[in-house]
This record gives structure tokens, C-alpha cells and sequence, in this order.
């Protein structure tokens, strides 16, 4: 007797503990990965010299990227080494620069040619009708109007792709331009 009201007891713990888990899911954070990006110039395209710039990531997950301000401008390369062949989404939000000029950031999409230079690949992107720059981030001066874009591709496994980041306002302040990127 004692017997079955103990497994009744258990089984009712049991019943409980899924009720909870189905109503209120664990999730479990994905880490995030910082990347400094070195200064690149945006008027050199070729693939040796984005290679000699560029940091390389071959995961999907979320990255905290900065970038330097070398001479007036912020420029560095991203570049992404495709893990396995699907559409993949990139997604730029929580842009950060000091200062109280205007900041316009924006990501450029390319892959090596194979001549030794580059080719704009077209993405997509929802309520923006540009193929291969995206801004994604928008600061105003006393304002935060910060953005965030998500761009669409679809690629091939160890497909390259380079990601140019700049910021196209030149006078903005600060040493340092900031922000996050989610490959998914």
C-alpha cells in the first residue's frame, strides 16, 4: 500500500515537473564571441589585402565587434568561412560610436573571384531595396536611433565571404565604433 502511494507521489512530481518545463521552456544563452577588427582601407579591394586584414570566423553565433579609427574613418573586414551549405541571416544591431556627430554604419557583402579580386554578392533584406551595402545603424546627435538590419544569404559550404564594415560619417569623435552581429 505504502508502495503505491509513493509511486502515485512520484508520478505526480513527475506530471508537475514536465507541466512546468512545457509552460516555461529552459533556454540556454549562446556565447558571445568578441572580435576586434583591424583598420582596413575601403579603396583597397583586392582579395590578398582583405586576407592580410581580415579576422576570420567559420561558426555561426553572436559577436561583439569593434573597430579602431586609423586616419578619419572606421573600416575593417569580417570574414566568414561557410560551415555547411544553407541560407544564412546576418544580423547588425546596437551600433555605438562616442561622440555627438551622426553615425551612418554600414556592411558590404563580397567573395574572392578568383582573379585576385573581389565580387559584391547580392543579398536580401527586408524593407531596404539595396542588394549589396546595408546600412545598419543610424545615430543622431542627442538621440539614439540606433537600427538594425538582417540581411539574407544563401550560401555554399567553405563559400567566402567578406564582410566590409564602415562607418560613412567621418567626423564622429570617438576612437572606437561598436556592435553586434548575430550569423544564424
Amino acid at each position: 500500500m505504502k508502495r503505491k502511494v509513493w509511486q502515485r507521489a512520484l508520478a505526480l512530481a513527475l506530471v508537475f515537473a514536465m507541466a512546468i518545463i512545457l509552460v516555461n521552456p529552459v533556454t540556454v544563452e549562446a556565447k558571445t564571441k568578441k572580435l576586434k577588427l583591424p583598420w582596413g582601407s575601403i579603396s583597397e579591394k583586392t582579395e590578398s589585402y582583405i586576407e592580410s586584414k581580415a579576422v576570420t570566423i567559420t561558426k555561426t553565433g553572436n559577436y561583439k565587434v569593434e573597430e579602431r579609427k586609423q586616419t578619419f574613418y572606421y573600416s575593417g573586414f569580417i570574414k566568414f568561412v561557410v560551415p555547411k551549405t544553407k541560407k544564412y541571416t546576418f544580423t547588425f544591431s546596437n551600433l555605438r560610436a562616442k561622440g555627438s556627430a551622426q553615425c551612418l554604419a554600414y556592411a558590404e557583402f563580397s567573395t574572392p573571384n578568383g582573379q585576385g579580386g573581389i565580387s559584391y554578392i547580392p543579398g536580401k533584406s527586408k524593407k531596404y531595396s539595396g542588394n549589396n551595402q546595408f546600412p545598419f545603424g543610424y545615430k543622431v546627435p542627442g538621440k539614439q536611433n540606433v537600427g538594425k538590419r538582417a540581411v539574407d544569404y544563401k550560401l555554399a559550404k567553405g563559400q567566402v565571404v567578406y564582410i566590409n564594415i564602415v562607418n560613412s560619417y567621418y567626423s564622429t569623435k570617438g576612437k572606437t565604433l561598436k556592435f553586434d552581429l548575430k550569423i544564424k
